[in-house]
């Protein structure tokens, strides 16, 4: 056999054989294990990683897996993928409310979408009339009028729904709705951004951080923002690089930056991997290897003892008819 060729098997062997490897690692865990796994590297957009995790878990028993599966085949705003579908309806047929939901949306290719949309429509509205928020949230986002939406969007709001609460907070600073009261549009605002804020919404909180350093409240958003570091929110983390290297505070601009870049991955519809390598590869220019090497220490410190990832609705994901 031609050397080149028994390099090429090699190769074939080693590949195939790494992967048997890494299945049976996975087939080792428990499926709580391969969740809260997958799950983590969902969050960091590691899609790749993430997948037989999440495919382990959902085919035993995980509806959240299932959803978050189907969400790294997303590719289409308009049509689910055939892998996208497949999972969807399988976190459905598991009793995932978001499941239901979205199996039986416009963009579903099951053949029984229009069972799950009326299936979905019915379990919403019992849990919505008996007062749940997240019901309601959802309801804002597939009722058929543009006036059914907001109206369920502001009773989820005010049952405490955080995501809703933002929303909503955000809508009513652009603009929407009407106020004859002078004065009313910025208090529900400033009320609605500091509700989501309040219940540990990551995003609602760097929106309410950012009105307090606005109004000149400084330590009010300095308080928030470490809060946002601490937990390891990558979205904080990815916008205060980009405020430093602004400011040419660049070694602080490669700390944040490369903070993200060693945590995350370049997956999926949130990622920001691109923008810290800009603002990393700006950052380190001026500075000397000296610097760039005490910013790597930094770097290795904070992971050592922080799991940077997006927040995303993984709660959300894990509601279920009988949960």
């Amino acid at each position: 056999m031609p050397r080149i060729w028994r390099c090429v098997m090699l190769v074939v062997w080693i590949s195939s054989t790494s992967t048997a490897f890494a299945n049976s690692a996975i087939d080792e865990l428990t499926p709580e294990q391969a969740y809260q796994q997958g799950t983590l590297l969902y969050q960091q957009n590691k899609y790749t990683q993430a997948r037989p995790l999440l495919k382990q878990a959902a085919n035993r028993g995980y509806p959240a897996a299932a959803l978050m599966y189907a969400d790294t085949f997303y590719a289409n705003l308009f049509i689910q993928t055939e892998e996208e579908s497949e999972y969807i309806v399988k976190a459905a047929e598991m009793g995932s409310i978001i499941g239901m939901l979205e199996a039986g949306s416009a963009r579903s290719i099951n053949g029984k979408s229009h069972l799950w949309s009326a299936k979905s429509d019915r379990v919403l509205n019992d849990l919505a009339d008996k007062g749940n928020a997240f019901a309601m949230s959802l309801l804002s986002g597939s009722s058929d009028s543009h006036d059914e939406r907001f109206d369920w969007l502001k009773k989820a709001a005010e049952a405490g729904d955080a995501f809703a609460q933002h929303e909503l907070a955000r809508r009513y600073g652009s603009g929407d709705d009407w106020f004859l009261i002078p004065g009313k549009r910025e208090k529900e605002t400033e009320r609605f951004f500091k509700a989501a804020a309040d219940s540990g919404y990551w995003l609602g909180m760097l929106d309410y951080a950012d009105r307090l350093k606005k109004r000149g409240n400084i330590k009010g958003y300095q308080s928030i923002i470490d809060e946002l570091v601490e937990a390891g929110d990558a979205l904080s983390i990815l916008g205060i690089s980009g405020s430093y290297v602004d400011a040419r505070e660049y070694e602080l601009a490669a700390y944040y930056s490369k903070i993200y870049l060693d945590s995350m991955g370049n997956e999926g519809k949130q990622s920001g991997y691109k923008a810290a390598q800009s603002i990393y590869d700006e950052a380190v220019l001026p500075l000397t290897p000296e610097q760039i090497k005490q910013v790597d220490v930094r770097v290795q410190q904070y992971l050592k003892t922080h799991t940077v990832r997006y927040q995303k609705r993984i709660k959300d994901y894990e509601y279920t008819v009988d949960s």
